[in-house]
């Protein structure tokens, strides 16, 4: 049996096309076998963890993002209930991921991302929460991220002639302008000024104001409004947290616009997880007039697949060759 699987391998969190989860894990043999997600591969036990890992320009270096991608392939695959009935203990699933890099990092690395992958040519068994899997990946194919996003709304852009892409991910908030829709690398950065940014400023003005540090969790569910996180913690937490995303965001946006993006006149398409917890306060900021926000964190993952049909021959076909 075959099957495509999607996989959007951020810094901060891991996007297929049906979940979102940690970029980092911890290893131990100890580990309880109830209560989270947990892989058993190659003599090792590995579970999710909500921390902050370094951050892999060269995602190939260790073997963070193939683990990753057991866990990934492991919850897209939990899904396919009849597929996995008519498996035999003899048979295997043949796997073809489709993945992504940032468009300033896509060249130098998109080979060797895929030789990550489609280099493992035996059949890999592993164990997923209790469940044993065998896959043989039989391809990968790298897309560029933020561009494959903007594919999913490209019927909101496709009138345009300039549009600024800005993409909030975890550690580094990628910049791109499009023209009649294909990609200006000349005007393509990436800024350090992702949601761990946040997280570090707010942490360090309640260390030195003697406080604790607020995990992830709670930082996020206050920035989403979660009605539990707001009615459980102070208003002089709240105000901290939220007063530090308003600056966070107005000063992002400066940044943007002093490396040649116009907000004010071109259409800003914002997009990835940031995006969707400064939301709120990029409108406040009022510095993008044209904002277009993509609220599907799982937006690159569809675009991958968008792509991919497309370059098939089973999708739209004005977007060929963009």
């Amino acid at each position: 049996m075959r099957t495509i699987i999607t996989i959007d391998h951020g810094n901060r969190l891991i996007k297929s096309n049906r979940h979102v989860f940690p970029a980092s894990y911890a290893e131990s043999k100890y580990l309880p076998s109830i209560g989270g997600d947990i892989v058993k591969y190659d003599g090792k036990t590995y579970t999710l963890v909500d921390q902050n890992l370094p951050v892999l320009n060269d995602k190939t270096e260790t073997e963070r993002y193939f683990i990753l991608s057991l866990f990934a392939i492991g919850k897209e695959l939990a899904i396919e209930a009849e597929m996995l009935r008519k498996l035999t203990p003899h048979d295997h699933i043949k796997v073809e991921l489709l993945i992504g890099l940032p468009l300033q990092h896509y060249e130098t690395y998109r080979k060797k991302f895929e030789r990550y992958f489609s280099d493992r040519a035996d059949v890999i068994r592993y164990e997923f929460n209790g469940k044993p899997y065998s896959i043989q990946i039989v391809g990968a194919h790298a897309f560029p991220q933020a561009y494959s996003a903007a594919v999913t709304v490209f019927d909101k852009l496709k009138d345009s002639n300039i549009v600024s892409i800005v993409d909030i991910g975890g550690f580094t908030v990628d910049c791109l302008q499009l023209n009649k829709f294909k990609p200006n690398m000349t005007l393509c950065t990436s800024l350090y000024w992702g949601v761990n940014t946040l997280i570090q400023s707010i942490n360090d003005q309640m260390r030195s104001t003697g406080g604790r540090d607020i995990s992830n969790s709670i930082i996020e569910g206050i920035l989403k409004k979660d009605p539990a996180d707001l009615a459980g913690y102070s208003a002089k937490r709240i105000e901290t947290i939220t007063s530090a995303a308003a600056s966070h965001a107005e000063r992002m946006l400066a940044e943007i616009s002093h490396k040649g993006f116009d907000l004010e006149e071109d259409k800003t398409v914002f997009m990835g997880g940031g995006s969707i917890l400064l939301k709120e306060f990029i409108l406040q900021v009022g510095k993008a007039k044209k904002p277009i926000f993509v609220d599907d964190v799982h937006a690159n993952a569809k675009g991958y697949r968008l792509l991919y049909d497309i370059q098939h021959g089973k999708a739209d076909k004005r977007l060929h060759g963009a």
